[in-house]
């Protein structure tokens, strides 16, 4: 029989669960907070990067991988993020010229 290491093996997790709650509630929070848009925005995208982070560090387990694999995870989310950007914002600008007519 295998002895447990002292302490809760799991409180890794539950940190981390109870940080992204924290940060979704604040997401959630912020918007009633009238900020500038452009604020609000960027507050909105590095608070997801955050949990995207924590999430691949602690639940995929990627903090025990090389650097490489996370680099690797992080150029393919920056990559995408930059083809969705540019395929999104002309439609979202033909969107908003129709609503505003």
């Amino acid at each position: 029989m295998t002895a447990h290491p002292a302490g809760n093996p799991y409180k890794i997790y539950w940190t981390t669960w109870g940080i992204l709650l924290v940060i979704t509630v604040a997401m959630l929070a912020a918007e009633s907070f009238h900020m500038p848009r452009l604020f609000l925005v960027v507050f909105l995208v590095a608070f997801m990067a955050v949990k995207a982070a924590m999430i691949g560090g602690n639940f995929m387990h990627l903090r025990f991988e090389k650097s490489n694999l996370g680099i690797m995870v992080a150029a393919g989310i920056v990559v995408t993020s930059l083809i969705l950007f540019v395929y999104i914002t002309p439609e979202a600008q033909s969107v908003l010229a129709k609503t505003q007519r």
